[in-house]
C-alpha cells in the first residue's frame, strides 16, 4: 500500500480534482468554455493521482482493494478494445464528441480518481470531502443567483430560459441536478449533533438555498436527486440507530415512489401529469436510439462518445410521425451512453462497480453502532447523482462527483473493517505530535520520481487539446482565414474544427478550399453526416460529389421522410 505521505498528497489532489471539474470554465478563450477546459483538468489531475497510486499497485492487488481493482482493470480494458475493434475515429473516440467530451480519456480518467479516492477515504477524509463540498455549493448558490438576477459576469449566450441559471456547467438542468446533491448534503450534515447550533442552522439555510437555485433553473431534476438522497439518508439512520423494521417500510415506501417516479418517465401513472413533458418525451427516442446501438454492436458499442454519429440510423422509424426531429449527440441516460458506446461488456462491468459500492454501503450498516453522519451525507449524495444520471448527460463537471463518491464509499468500508474495531485514541499531544511528523516526512525516491512523470505525463496529455481549441478561437478573433485554416488541422484533430472552417470557407466563397477540407475530413470521420450535408450544398461541387454526398445522407438517415 502507500505510504502516509503519498496517502495525504493524493488526498489533496482528490479533493482539488474535484472542486477544480466542477468550477473550471474558460470564457474568452475556447470555443467550448465549458466542457472542454473540464475535460483538460479532469484529465490532468488524474493521471496525476494515477502517478502516486502506481508504486503500491502490486499490494492492492493483493489486498482487500482486489475486486475493486479487477473491476477497474476490467473496465480500462474493455475501453482499450472498444478505441481498436468499433470502428469508429480514433480521435474521436479518445478525446470524445465536441461539447461533451466524454470520451475514453475522460473515462480513464474517472476510473484513476475512483481508485484513488477509495484508497484515502477514512472517517478523517470523509469530513474534508464534504467540507470541502459545501464551500463549492455556497460558491455556486451564489453563482447562479448572480445569473438569475442577471449579473453573468461571463460573456455566455444562455440558449435557455433568460437568466436560468447555468452554473459552471452551461446548462439549468445540469446547474438542478448539482444543486440538488448539494442539498442533500447540507440537509444531512445539518443532523451532526456534534456541531454548535448557528453551524446547523446554516447548514440548513445552506440547503434551502440550494432549493431556491433549483426552483430558479425551472427543471426537476434537481426536486428528483432532493428526494432520492434524502429519502436514502432517512433510511440509513433508521437502520444505522437499529430501527430496522421502520426502515424496513421506509425503504418499501421509497420503492414504490421511486416505481411511479420511473413510470412518469414514461408518461405513465398517476405522477405522469405533474412530471412528464416535452424534454421527457425526446428522451424516449434518445433511449430507444440507445438500445438499438447496444443490440446492434453488443460487444464494443458504436465507440467512444459515439452517439452522436449513430443517432440517426439508430432512432425509431416512427420519429417523424409524432413530428419529432431534434438532434442529439447524448441518449440522455449515463448507463445508456456507456452502454451504446462501449456495448454489453462495458455496461456489465459498470454495474458491477455500482453493485460494490451497494454492497459496501450495506456492510458498513450493519457493522456501524450509531448514525454515521459523514458517511450518510456521502451516500445520500451518490444517490442523488445516480438519480439524475438515469435521465441526464454525463457532464463532466457532475460525472467526477458521482466517479468519486463511488471510490468514498467502497474504500470507507474496506479501511475502516479492522479500525472501527481496534482504534483507540492517544492521547491528543501524542496525536499531534504523530501528525507533526506525518507531514513532513518526505516522499520515497520511487514515489517522487512517479510523481514527477505524472505530472509530465499529465501535462502532454490534457495540454494538447486545450491549445489547440484556443489556437483556433484566437485565429477565428483575428479574422484571418489562413490563421484560422492553419488552426483548424493542428493535432489533435477536432471535427468541430473542421466543420467550422468549412463553414467559413463556404461563407467567404472559397468552395475550392472548402471541399478540399470535406475531401479530406470525410476520410477521418465517413460517418458524420454534418460534412457529407455541407458537401450536398455546395454549387460548385462536381456532380459525382453530389451523388455521393446525397447517397451517404440516406445511408446515415436512412428515416428522413425529406430524403425519399
Amino acid at each position: 500500500m502507500l505510504d502516509t505521505r503519498s496517502k495525504q498528497i493524493l488526498g489533496t489532489v482528490t479533493l482539488v480534482a474535484v472542486a477544480a471539474v466542477t468550477l473550471v470554465v474558460a470564457p474568452y478563450t475556447l470555443l467550448d468554455p465549458m466542457n472542454l477546459p473540464k475535460m483538460c483538468v479532469l484529465v490532468f489531475f488524474a493521471i496525476f493521482a494515477l502517478s502516486i497510486i502506481a508504486p503500491g499497485v502490486r499490494s492492492l492487488f493483493s489486498s482487500n482493494f482486489k475486486v475493486l481493482f479487477i473491476l477497474v482493470s476490467l473496465f480500462i480494458l474493455q475501453i482499450v478494445l472498444v478505441l481498436f475493434f468499433s470502428g469508429a475515429n480514433f480521435g474521436g473516440q479518445f478525446y470524445g464528441t465536441f461539447g461533451r467530451n466524454t470520451g475514453a480519456l475522460a473515462y480513464f480518467s474517472l476510473v484513476f480518481l475512483l481508485l484513488g479516492a477509495s484508497v484515502v477515504s477514512d472517517k478523517n477524509f470523509l469530513k474534508k470531502f464534504m467540507h470541502m463540498s459545501l464551500i463549492i455549493g455556497v460558491i455556486l448558490v451564489i453563482y447562479g443567483n448572480l445569473q438569475y438576477l442577471g449579473l453573468e459576469p461571463f460573456p455566455y449566450t444562455n440558449a435557455y430560459t433568460v437568466n436560468a441559471p447555468i452554473g459552471t456547467f452551461g446548462n439549468p438542468d445540469f446547474q438542478s441536478s448539482f444543486m440538488g446533491l448539494i442539498a442533500v448534503i447540507a440537509f444531512t450534515m445539518a443532523l451532526n449533533a456534534a456541531f454548535k447550533r448557528p453551524i446547523r442552522v446554516g447548514l440548513a439555510v445552506t440547503g434551502m438555498a440550494s432549493v431556491v437555485v433549483v426552483y430558479e433553473t425551472l427543471a426537476k431534476q434537481g426536486y428528483l436527486n432532493l428526494m432520492a438522497g434524502v429519502g436514502v439518508v432517512v433510511m440509513l439512520w433508521l437502520f444505522m440507530t437499529k430501527r430496522k423494521t421502520l426502515g424496513i417500510a421506509v425503504a418499501g415506501v421509497g420503492t414504490v415512489g421511486g416505481g411511479l417516479v420511473f413510470l412518469s418517465l414514461i408518461n405513465t401513472g398517476p405522477l405522469a401529469s405533474f412530471l412528464y413533458k416535452s424534454s421527457l418525451a425526446a428522451r424516449g427516442f434518445y433511449w430507444r436510439a440507445a438500445i438499438r446501438m447496444l443490440l446492434g454492436h453488443p460487444f464494443f458499442g458504436v465507440g467512444m462518445d459515439g452517439f452522436k454519429d449513430w443517432y440517426e440510423r439508430a432512432r425509431p422509424s416512427d420519429y417523424a410521425a409524432k413530428g419529432f426531429f431534434t438532434f442529439s449527440n447524448s441518449a440522455h441516460n449515463v448507463y445508456l451512453d456507456i452502454a451504446s458506446s462501449g456495448g454489453i461488456p462495458l455496461i456489465a462491468i459498470y454495474l458491477a462497480l455500482l453493485t460494490l459500492v451497494i454492497f459496501s454501503i450495506v456492510r458498513v450498516i450493519k457493522r456501524t453502532d450509531g448514525f454515521d453522519v459523514y458517511f450518510a451525507a456521502v451516500v445520500g449524495a451518490w444517490v442523488a447523482y445516480q438519480t439524475q444520471a438515469f435521465v441526464s448527460i454525463n457532464q463532466l463537471g457532475i460525472a467526477i462527483w458521482g466517479w468519486v463518491l463511488s471510490g468514498l464509499i467502497i474504500g470507507y468500508e474496506i479501511n475502516t473493517r479492522t479500525i472501527e474495531a481496534t482504534d483507540i485514541s492517544p492521547p491528543k499531544r501524542k496525536q499531534h505530535q504523530k501528525q507533526t511528523r506525518v507531514s513532513t516526512q518526505p516522499l520515497s525516491a520511487t514515489a517522487l520520481v512517479t510523481a514527477f512523470s505524472g505530472i509530465v505525463i499529465a501535462a502532454l496529455v490534457a495540454i494538447p487539446p486545450y491549445f489547440t481549441n484556443a489556437s483556433f478561437f484566437s485565429a477565428i478573433k483575428s479574422g484571418d482565414i489562413k490563421a484560422m485554416q492553419a488552426a483548424a488541422r493542428l493535432k489533435p484533430i477536432d471535427e468541430r474544427r473542421l466543420l467550422q472552417i468549412t463553414s467559413i470557407l463556404l461563407n467567404n466563397k472559397l468552395d475550392a478550399q472548402a471541399i478540399a477540407v470535406i475531401r479530406d475530413a470525410t476520410v477521418g470521420y465517413p460517418d458524420s453526416i454534418d460534412f457529407w450535408l455541407m458537401w450536398s450544398t455546395i454549387p460548385t461541387a462536381a456532380p459525382s460529389d453530389v451523388t455521393n454526398a446525397k447517397a451517404q445522407i440516406k445511408r446515415l438517415d436512412p428515416f428522413n421522410p425529406e430524403l425519399k
